[in-house]
C-alpha cells in the first residue's frame, strides 16, 4: 500500500469514527431531554418543551395506501429480496433491501382525561410499529421491474383522501398473514410494510407547546424554533429511553474504535509506534 493510500485510510477511519462518536452525543442529548422533561397533563401544560401521553382524535383523516385504514399518519416501505455477492465473488448472501419509502401526515389532537391539544406533526420524528404487510412475488427481471414501476407510479399519484386511488388487488399484493411457511422466498420478491397512526392509538408526544390564535384552545404542539426535538411514538417512555441508550452506547463504542484505529495507523506511518 502506497503512502497516499495509507493516509487516505487514516483519514477515512478518523472521519468515520469522529462522525459516529459525535452522533453519540446527539443521542445522549435526546436521552437527557426525554428523561428530564416531566410528563404533563394537557390542561396544565406550560408553554415550551412538554411531554404528554394521550390517545388520538382527529377532525381530518387520510387513507393508508394499501390497507385503506383511516389514519392521521402513514408510512410505507418497500423491501426487495436480493442476491448479493462478495467483492471477489467467492461468497453469496441474500437479504431484504429497502428500495422505496414514503409517508403522509395531518394534524391531530392528543387527548387525556383533562383535555386535548392540537399536534402539528410536520417535521416530527415519528416512530411507530408497522401494522400491515403485503407480499409480491417476483416475475423474472423484466416482469418484476415493470410491476415495481407500476406500483411506484401509483404511490406517487396516490390521493390519501380517495379510498379507491390504489388498487391493491390489481397490483397483485398478497397479505403476509395469508402466506404459509411452506412458500419459498426468491430474489425479486418484495414486501410492502405499512405503518400508521389511527384514532384511538395512545402516543408519547414530546415537542414544543406554543400559543396559536387559530388553534382550538389557542395552543398547539409542534417543532420548536429553538428546541428542535419533536418526537411522536407509540412506545412507552422507558422503552424509548432504552432504545436511545443502546444506540448511544453503540455510537460511542464504534466511533471510538474507528477513531482510535485511525490514530494508531497514523502513528505507525509516522514511525512513532512500531507496526504490528
Amino acid at each position: 500500500m502506497s503512502g497516499t493510500e495509507e493516509y487516505l485510510m487514516v483519514g477515512a477511519f478518523v472521519l468515520i469514527g469522529g462522525f459516529v462518536f459525535v452522533l453519540g452525543f446527539f443521542k445522549m442529548r435526546k436521552y437527557r431531554i426525554i428523561k428530564d422533561t416531566p410528563r404533563s397533563k394537557i390542561r396544565s401544560m406550560a408553554m415550551g418543551i412538554v411531554e404528554i401521553h394521550g390517545h388520538v382524535e382527529a377532525d381530518q383523516l387520510i387513507k393508508s395506501p394499501f390497507s385503506k385504514i383511516d389514519c392521521v399518519y402513514y408510512k410505507y416501505e418497500i423491501k426487495e429480496y436480493r442476491k448479493q455477492s462478495s467483492s471477489k465473488g467467492k461468497s453469496t448472501s441474500y437479504r431484504w433491501v429497502t428500495v422505496n419509502s414514503g409517508d403522509k401526515r395531518v394534524p391531530f389532537f392528543a387527548c387525556d382525561e383533562t383535555g386535548r391539544a392540537l399536534v402539528n406533526p410536520d417535521r416530527a420524528e415519528i416512530n411507530v410499529s408497522f401494522k400491515r404487510a403485503y407480499y409480491q412475488k417476483g416475475k423474472g427481471i423484466f416482469g418484476s421491474i415493470a410491476a415495481f414501476g407500476k406500483i411506484i407510479k401509483a404511490l406517487k399519484d396516490f390521493d390519501p383522501n380517495d379510498p379507491m386511488a390504489l388498487d391493491v388487488e390489481g397490483l397483485e399484493l398478497e397479505p403476509m398473514e395469508s402466506r404459509t411457511g411452506l412458500q419459498s422466498t426468491r430474489p425479486g420478491d418484495r414486501k410492502y410494510l405499512e405503518y400508521y397512526i389511527e384514532t384511538g392509538d395512545t402516543l408519547f408526544v414530546l415537542g414544543t407547546a406554543a400559543h396559536d390564535p387559530e388553534a382550538p384552545d389557542k395552543v398547539i404542539i409542534k417543532r420548536g424554533r429553538n428546541e428542535k426535538t419533536f418526537i411522536i411514538c407509540d412506545k412507552e417512555e422507558k422503552k424509548i429511553l432504552k432504545d436511545i441508550k443502546k444506540l448511544m452506547i453503540v455510537c460511542f463504542v464504534i466511533g471510538g474504535v474507528f477513531f482510535a484505529a485511525g490514530i494508531v495507523m497514523l502513528f505507525q506511518i509516522l514511525n512513532i509506534i512500531p507496526r504490528g
